[in-house]
């Protein structure tokens, strides 16, 4: 039996089932991920989750596509099954190949995008995976390859999203499987 229910968005308050709509809409789905639903009796989670989203993802100044792969690679490298999952949908939606976006999982590198947005990918692919090892000299490249400092601010909050969403769906979907 799985540790959390999923309520139905009957079972949520007004704020908490607006919120999780406008999510789903902007996303272009019917339905809404379990992992936000589980949070649904409580609207300051959500809302949390869903300004992070609206402010450092679904408004940011970088491509959609570039930011779903981004994305999607992010989810690989940290084993987030869920996370992966949407931005493939994603790229689906964009008439992206299977088998372009499983070369991409295999090798990063070598991204069939443009020469700017294949940097985007690579920058917030290392800052969501290699924070820790991040020197001044990183910054510097990423400014020599002409990212001003605001959109090197905005790649770091993107990737910290991911991390934090990757948290919550990961330990949600292990909390809603079946023992």
């Amino acid at each position: 039996m799985a540790f959390f229910d999923v309520p139905t968005d009957e079972d949520l308050p007004p704020e908490s089932r607006q919120m999780i709509e406008e999510y789903r809409r902007l996303n272009g789905r019917d339905t809404g991920p379990p992992t936000w639903q589980v949070f649904g009796h409580h609207p300051k989670i959500i809302e949390a989750r869903f300004k992070a989203w609206q402010n450092l993802v679904h408004q940011a100044r970088f491509p959609f596509d570039a930011r779903c792969v981004a994305t999607m690679l992010i989810a690989h490298a940290k084993h987030c099954r869920t996370c992966f999952a949407g931005a493939r949908f994603q790229l689906d939606k964009l008439g992206m190949d299977e088998g372009v976006m499983d070369a991409m999982c295999a090798n990063p590198s070598a991204l069939p995008l443009k020469e700017r947005d294949r940097l985007f990918v690579h920058c917030a692919l290392k800052i969501a995976t290699d924070s820790a090892n991040l020197t001044p000299k990183d910054f510097r490249e990423m400014a020599n390859h002409g990212f001003s400092k605001d959109e090197i601010q905005e790649m770091i909050a993107f990737a910290a999203y991911w991390n934090m969403n990757i948290v919550f769906s990961q330990a949600v979907t292990a909390a809603l499987a079946d023992e």
